[in-house]
């Protein structure tokens, strides 16, 4: 039987303490001057009171060619094919680092943008780790994940738009009405 490795980063949200072959690379996360690895060095709960008690919002730094390079070096030596899933294309660079990493694997290592983050991403992930478990091939679940990826859709609802205004994210005038009304629609 084909031996799997299942690798995400951090914005999936899970932990990595769920699986033996999951692996999960954490992207920075800078709160002014000091730098976290995100799930490592901070846990979402410090993450939330750090925001709540900062001034300016953080910022985030992907996961690196190299980290996805040296992940995948060690599971492809160990005898297992990677199915690396990232987080959207669109929202990091991260998955363009995991694609420039998996050049040198060809074959070894299958790369699928999420096209999402947080929990969105998170299904994506253990739909792979279900499969995985039923039995099918690398190759097998990579066109299930990647047929499936555009029917997971991503809705949040927003307690304040405090954050929206500091990082510059939603025009003044819609703020002022989602102030006023409680809510705002976010997105298309």
């Amino acid at each position: 039987m084909e031996k799997i490795r299942i690798i995400t980063d951090s914005a999936s949200d899970l932990s990595a303490s769920t699986r033996e072959d999951l692996t999960i690379l954490p992207l920075a996360i800078r709160f002014g001057d000091t730098e976290y690895l995100d799930g490592v060095t901070i846990s979402h709960h410090e993450f939330y009171e750090k925001l709540i008690e900062s001034d300016t919002l953080p910022t985030t730094s992907l996961v690196s060619p190299a980290a996805f390079e040296e992940t995948y070096a060690r599971s492809v030596a160990d005898g297992e094919t990677v199915i690396a899933i990232t987080i959207s294309g669109r929202l990091s660079g991260t998955y363009q680092s995991a694609t420039i990493a998996a050049e040198d694997f060809a074959g070894k290592v299958f790369v699928i943008d999420s096209y999402n983050a947080t929990i969105g991403e998170g299904i994506l992930v253990k739909y792979a780790l279900l499969l995985k478990d039923q039995g099918l091939s690398a190759k097998e679940i990579v066109g299930i994940l990647e047929a499936s990826k555009e029917q997971i859709h991503t809705l949040g609802v927003l307690d304040t738009l405090e954050y929206l205004k500091k990082g510059r994210r939603h025009r003044i005038s819609r703020r002022r009405h989602g102030d006023q009304a409680g809510r705002c629609r976010i997105g298309r």
